[in-house]
């Protein structure tokens, strides 16, 4: 089926900025747009214990398999704490070529960002020659999903939790 329409009026996503639509309400809109069978396909990727349907998401699942393996390999070398890993079937040489750039810095921020570009760009790969189709669908609501663990950071929890903190040393402080 085509979806031109549906995704020609989604606003762009950009990994450097927050998404001027929610996840829900690309899946409000999305569910409005496709049959219901076609919907629980594209929300399949957020079911990680099941074994989705979608080719996209399974290969997009392998890959970050892959990834969060060879991360845990990086933070074992790094450590000097060795342990067995599972193997991994499949291999991916960009994982292989950016990984160290995420390793070699000392900002954490900086080292998840670099993560994100990573994935993002296999998602970029994965999309390629899929313009306007279920699986560009599929491709956006996976980037959307990847920016939406950064909406769910606001300001205003964190400052809620640095001030409990801060109250908490604060009466430590003062006990002493």
């Amino acid at each position: 089926m085509f979806y031109g329409f549906f995704y020609a009026a989604l606003p762009t996503l950009s990994g450097n900025s927050a998404a001027e639509i929610s996840l829900a309400d690309f899946d409000e809109l999305a569910a409005g747009a496709m049959s219901g069978k076609r919907f629980r396909q594209l929300v399949s990727w957020d079911d990680r214990d099941s074994d989705t349907g979608v080719a996209v998401y399974r290969e997009m699942r392998k890959f970050d398999d892959f990834l969060k393996l060879r991360i845990a390999g990086e933070r074992q070398e790094k450590l000097g704490v060795f342990s067995e890993l599972p193997p991994c079937d499949d291999y991916y040489s960009e994982v292989e070529f950016a990984l160290p750039g995420a390793v070699a810095s000392a900002d954490p921020v900086e080292r998840e960002r670099i993560v994100e570009q990573i994935r993002w760009r296999k998602i970029d790969e994965l999309e390629a020659g899929h313009e306007l189709d279920f699986t560009a669908l599929c491709c956006y609501r996976m980037r959307l999903a990847s920016l939406e663990k950064y909406r769910r950071r606001a300001a205003d929890d964190g400052n809620s939790v640095f001030e409990r903190m801060v109250d908490r040393l604060s009466g430590a402080v003062n006990s002493i």
